[in-house]
């Protein structure tokens, strides 16, 4: 009787430490962008031209993911990317060296792809919008792509396209 009651007691308090100290855990779309944690080398997508470096990491318990990029030319960067529980969705908040930050949201996993949405200011001062997009290739293998959509919709130009590919422990 006692052992049960202190397995009991045990089981209770695992669960307890676990969902306590991070109850994002415990959300359901909390782990959507997993497939992105990691230690990546960035290449130009189609080529085998080295674009950066990136190390993806999950953070604060389980309820964030912060990714941590440096490129070839020296430029650097961090983004923390987040599930909002309030807006059912999931949101990236960037800043680099290379000037601005950006917001990305609307942030949804389908078909085997994270997707966000999001609005800057051009060079003219007008404000467009766009997509960027996290295709889950594969467990060793992301593909980060990243538009802009001028004119009302009329013209989409692509900002970048990257392929990640896991780094071999």
């Amino acid at each position: 009787m006692k052992k049960s009651i202190l397995l009991a007691l045990m089981c209770a308090i695992l669960y307890l430490n676990t969902f306590a100290q991070s109850p994002c855990n415990a959300k359901p779309h909390s782990h959507d962008f997993d497939f992105w944690i990691g230690e990546w080398n960035v290449y130009k997508s189609g080529s085998n031209n080295l674009v950066g470096r990136s190390i993806v990491q999950s953070i604060s318990g389980g309820c964030a993911i912060l990714e941590n990029w440096t490129s070839t030319k020296a430029s650097e960067g961090k983004s923390i990317n987040y599930y909002n529980p309030g807006t059912g969705k999931w949101e990236q908040d960037w800043i680099g060296s290379a000037g601005g930050p950006q917001r990305y949201y609307n942030g949804e996993y389908k078909n085997g792809a994270m997707h966000f949405t999001y609005e800057t200011t051009n060079a003219k001062g007008a404000k467009v919008s766009g997509n960027f997009i996290f295709y889950n290739i594969d467990k060793d293998t992301v593909r980060q792509y990243q538009d802009i959509i001028n004119d009302d919709g009329k013209t989409i130009t692509v900002s970048y396209d990257f392929t990640y590919v896991r780094k071999k422990q």
